[in-house]
C-alpha cells in the first residue's frame, strides 16, 4: 500500500483504541460496565447488532462467495425478519421483565443451576471455537494485503479489540461498532459505484445485470427441496429459522446489545432494524461480488487472485501450468469479445457462446487451482481474495487504506461484541452465581476486565494455530449450527413446555447435542445409493458427501431437545 494508505489506517486504527477506551469512563459497576446502565438508544443497539453479525465474514467471505458461485447464500437470511418478529413477542419481553444480565440466567428458576451452567457452558464453547475463527480469518487475506506477517496481523486484530473492550464494556463495544459499520458500509457502496463507473462505454449497468443473468450468478431462490444442498428456499425459511432465533435470541453476543437498552418498546425497535434491513444488506453484497465477476470480465483477471510461490515443481509441472495458463488466456480473450457482442446483441446464440468461453475459462482456473493445490499439497482456494484483490489493484490511494481499514472495522466489530458477551457469561453465570454475591462492585469490575483480557489473549493465540478456511463466512455458521438447535430447544422448554423440569431439559440438552453429531456425520454416495455413519478421524471414501447440510443440524437439535425433554420429564416427575 501507498504511505498514504498506511497513514489512514494506522489513524483509524489509533482513534479506534482512543474511542473505545474512553467509553469505559462512566462504567463504575458491573451494570454500568457489561449494560451500559441500561441507557444505550435502540439505533446504536441495533447497529451494533448488524456490525456483529455483518463482521470481516460479511466483508470478504460473501463476495467471495458470490463471485465464486451465485447469490443463493442470500436465502439463509429469509428466515430473519420471522425470527425477529418471534423474538420481540416472547424473549424480549421475558429478558427485560427479569432484569437478566443473561440469557441462560432466566433458566435456573425454571430448570436448576445444572442446566444453567451446561447451556452456558455450551455457549463459552461454541463462541470461543468461533472467535479464533474470526480473528484468523481475515488476518491471513490482510497479512497479504498488507505484506506483514501473519502473526503480526493476527496480534494487531486481537491485541486492538481486546484493548478497548477491556477498558470501555460494552459501551466501548456497541460505540465502536456504530463507527464501524459506518466506515463498513461506505466500503462497500464506494466499490460497488467504481465497479459500475470502470465498466466499457458500450457496457450498462443493465447490460452488466444480463451478463450475470446468463451466467446464473443471479440465482437467488433454489425451490428444490434437497437435505444434502446447503441453500435453498427450504433451508433458508425453515431450518435457518432455527439458526435465526438461536442467534438472536439465546446467543449472548447479541442477547446482551438489546438488554442494554432502557425497555422493552427500545429493544423490539433495535431487533426491527435487522429485520427489515439485514436481508437487504446482504442482497446488496452478493449483488457486489456479483457485479465483480462481471468486472473483471473486461478487466485483466488472473488464474489465481492468491499470489503465491510454488514450493516445488517437476518440468512436467512446469509445463502443464504454462499450457493451463495459456488455454486460461485464450479463453479470456473469447469471453470478453462474447460478452461484448452479448451487450449489443442479446441473442441466444450470442449468449450461448458466451456462456460456452466462461466455462472454458473457468475450467482452466479450476485446473490450474486444482495442480497448485497438488503442488503445495494445500488449499490454495482464493475465494477470500478476490474482493481484496479488487480494493488493490483498482481503488485509488487514500481510498484503499480507508477501504482496508473497513476491513479491520469489520474483523473488530464481532470480536468486541464476543469478547464481551463471554466476559459477561462467566462473570454472571459462572464466577459471581458460584462464588456468591458477597464480593463488591469494584471487585466484580476488576474481575470483568480481568476475564475479557483472559478471553481475548486466548482468542488471539488460537488464531495464531488455526488453519485457513475455504469460506469463512460458511466456517462460522457450521460451528454454531452444532450448538445452536440444542440451546433454543432449552428455551422453547423454559417458556412453552409447563411440564418440563429440570431432569427433562438437562437430558434434551445433552440429546440433543448427540442428535446433531449423529446426524453430522452421515454420508451418501448417490452412486452406490449408500448411507453411511463416518466418524470425525475416519477419512470420507472418494464419492461421498454429507447427507444432511447444517443447516438443518438446528433444527434437528431443537427438536430432540424439546421431545426429549418432555418425556424425560414426564418419566421423572420434578419432586423425584
Amino acid at each position: 500500500m501507498h504511505w498514504i494508505d498506511w497513514t489512514v489506517l494506522l489513524l483509524f486504527l489509533a482513534y479506534t483504541i482512543w474511542d473505545g477506551t474512553r467509553q469505559g469512563r462512566e462504567a463504575h459497576n458491573i451494570e454500568g460496565y457489561l449494560l451500559a446502565g441500561r441507557g444505550m438508544p435502540w439505533w446504536a443497539a441495533g447497529l451494533s447488532v448488524m456490525a456483529t453479525q455483518a463482521s470481516a465474514i460479511t466483508f470478504i467471505g460473501t463476495t467471495g462467495l458470490a463471485y465464486v458461485e451465485d447469490m443463493r447464500f442470500v436465502q439463509v437470511y429469509l428466515a430473519v425478519p420471522f425470527a425477529m418478529v418471534l423474538i420481540c413477542m416472547f424473549l424480549v419481553p421475558y429478558f427485560h421483565k427479569v432484569k437478566a444480565f443473561t440469557a441462560y440466567e432466566t433458566l435456573e428458576e425454571r430448570f436448576g443451576l445444572k442446566t444453567r451452567l451446561t447451556t452456558s457452558g455450551l455457549f463459552l464453547i461454541s463462541r470461543g471455537l468461533a472467535l479464533g475463527a474470526v480473528i484468523a480469518a481475515p488476518s491471513y487475506v490482510l497479512s497479504l494485503l498488507l505484506g506483514l506477517p501473519l502473526a503480526g496481523t493476527i496480534l494487531i486484530i486481537g491485541l486492538i479489540a481486546t484493548i478497548y473492550t477491556m477498558f470501555g464494556g460494552v459501551a466501548a463495544v456497541i460505540q465502536t461498532d456504530v463507527k464501524q459499520m459506518a466506515v463498513m458500509m461506505f466500503g462497500l457502496i464506494f466499490c460497488f459505484g467504481l465497479i459500475i463507473f470502470n465498466l466499457p462505454e458500450e457496457v450498462s449497468f443493465g447490460d452488466a445485470v444480463y451478463l450475470a443473468g446468463s451466467l446464473d450468478k443471479l440465482t437467488a431462490l433454489d425451490l428444490n427441496f434437497d437435505l444434502s444442498e446447503k441453500y435453498n428456499v427450504w433451508s433458508g425459511v425453515f431450518a435457518a429459522l432455527f439458526l435465526m432465533l438461536s442467534y438472536f435470541g439465546t446467543d449472548q453476543t447479541q442477547v446482551q446489545r438489546y438488554l442494554t437498552t432502557p425497555d422493552v418498546k427500545q429493544a423490539r425497535k433495535s431487533l426491527l432494524m435487522s429485520a427489515y434491513a439485514k436481508v437487504p444488506m446482504q442482497f446488496f453484497i452478493l449483488l457486489l461480488g456479483v457485479m465483480l465477476y462481471v468486472f473483471f470480465i473486461f478487466q485483466p483477471a488472473p488464474i489465481s487472485f492468491r499470489a503465491t510461490e510454488p514450493i516445488a515443481e517437476t518440468e512436467q509441472q512446469i509445463l502443464q501450468e504454462q499450457q493451463i495458463a495459456a488455454e486460461y488466456q485464450q479463453a479470456y480473450d473469447l469471453r470478453q469479445e462474447a460478452a461484448l457482442a452479448l451487450s449489443s446483441d442479446r441473442s441466444p446464440a450470442a449468449q450461448q457462446k458466451f456462456v460456452e468461453a466462461d466455462q472454458v475459462m473457468n475450467d482452466a482456473r479450476n485446473r490450474d487451482l486444482a495442480l497448485q493445490a497438488e503442488i503445495r499439497q494445500a488449499d490454495v482456494n482464493d475465494t477470500n481474495y478476490i474482493f481484496p484483490y479488487f480494493i488493490l489493484q483498482y481503488v485509488p490511494i487514500g481510498l484503499v487504506g480507508l477501504i482496508v481499514a473497513g476491513i479491520f472495522a469489520a474483523a473488530m466489530s464481532s470480536i468486541d461484541s464476543e469478547l464481551n458477551a463471554l466476559t459477561t457469561v462467566s462473570i454472571i453465570d459462572w464466577y459471581k452465581r458460584l462464588k456468591g454475591d458477597g464480593k463488591s462492585e469494584e471487585h466484580y469490575l476488576k474481575s470483568s476486565r480481568t476475564v475479557t483480557f483472559m478471553w481475548g489473549m486466548i482468542a488471539t493465540f488460537s488464531a495464531l494455530v488455526l488453519g485457513e478456511t475455504r469460506s469463512i463466512i460458511e466456517l462460522i455458521n457450521q460451528i454454531g449450527s452444532y450448538f445452536y438447535g440444542s440451546i433454543l430447544g432449552v428455551f422453547v422448554l423454559m417458556l412453552w413446555v409447563k411440564k418440563a423440569n429440570g431432569t427433562g431439559a438437562l437430558a434434551g440438552l445433552l440429546s440433543g447435542m448427540l442428535a446433531v453429531f449423529t446426524f453430522d456425520r452421515i454420508f451418501y454416495n448417490e452412486a452406490l445409493m449408500d448411507y453411511t455413519f463416518i466418524l470425525p478421524w475416519q477419512g470420507v471414501s472418494a464419492g461421498y458427501d454429507k447427507a444432511i447440510e447444517f443447516l438443518w443440524l438446528n433444527p434437528v437439535g431443537a427438536v430432540t431437545v424439546v421431545l426429549v425433554g418432555y418425556l424425560v420429564s414426564i418419566a421423572i416427575p420434578k419432586d423425584q
